[in-house]
């Protein structure tokens, strides 16, 4: 048996995440998923106008969100387990696509691991793949007997008034591209930061980055890559941006620290843009 903290939960069906109800991740971006057998699932998403970049492409983190409720509907059954790596590879931007398909495989169960990958592909024709995604698994340990998939619903609908999905999220611009959160919460997760918000989180800072350096209007995301290297587990949470590449072609690295852990680094990131 894994000892220490990471056996936090161990005896609830949801582990560290016990308080899924209040838990908003997958309940406000709206996905939702089928077992279609042991090792794939399908998902959907609908695409509100705060998914979008401001020239209308997609934006990754609510697709890497769909992602992993449609891993969960497989794994999350048999372990907990944690996100370790998660990344998003779109080559169309989706920008009429009102609509997305999640077609999920789990890749491999290992003793210690998990490996799943997905395809995106418009809802209205599933003929048109946009991108794929994977994520990488570490087996914190078994789920206990008793766990049953909750579908999130439909989310919020589209709407004008809708704030941007990282405010969505509880997350403020503290001025050169950085976001931060103040703490844990039952929306957030109450014993460490759900993945959730890290992406949200990530992308919204690479974005103001990419964008306050003269990029195009037509900016889209082609790589989005996070990995999660500590539990955040009190907050304050504060994620900053460091340009890369060119305003024709950039690219930011993220990186997101726990204030209250001495600014400890618990993901890193990495987004290429297009145009």
């Amino acid at each position: 048996m894994v000892s220490g903290t990471r056996d936090r939960g161990a005896g609830d069906v949801r582990g560290v995440f016990e308080s899924s109800t209040e838990l908003i991740t997958y309940r406000y971006v709206g996905c939702s998923s089928v077992l279609v057998d042991r090792h794939h699932a399908r998902g959907r998403m609908s695409i509100r106008r705060d998914m979008r970049l401001p020239g209308g492409a997609l934006l990754t983190a609510p697709i890497a969100i769909a992602m992993l409720d449609t891993a969960g509907i497989n794994i999350d059954p048999y372990y907990h387990a944690a996100c370790t790596h998660i990344d998003v590879h779109l080559w169309d931007p989706g920008r009429n696509v009102d609509e997305i398909q999640i077609l999920g495989t789990v890749r491999r169960e290992a003793r210690t691991a998990v490996f799943t990958e997905a395809l995106f592909a418009d809802a209205a024709q599933p003929e048109r793949v946009l991108g794929a995604g994977t994520v990488g698994w570490s087996i914190i340990g078994a789920t206990p007997p008793g766990f049953s998939y909750r579908d999130p619903g439909r989310g919020l609908p589209d709407s004008a008034d809708l704030p941007a999905l990282v405010a969505g999220f509880g997350a403020e611009a503290v001025g050169d591209g950085r976001f931060r959160l103040g703490g844990l919460s039952g929306h957030v997760g109450t014993e460490v930061l759900h993945h959730g918000p890290i992406l949200v989180m990530s992308e919204a800072a690479a974005t103001v980055s990419a964008h306050s350096r003269g990029a195009p209007a037509d900016l889209w995301i082609s790589t989005a890559s996070v990995r999660l290297v500590r539990a955040g587990r009190n907050g304050p949470f504060e994620v900053t941006p460091e340009p890369l590449g060119g305003p024709t072609s950039p690219a930011v690295a993220t990186r997101m620290v726990d204030g209250s852990a001495g600014g400890m680094e618990i993901a890193t990131g990495l987004y290429r843009f297009a145009s």
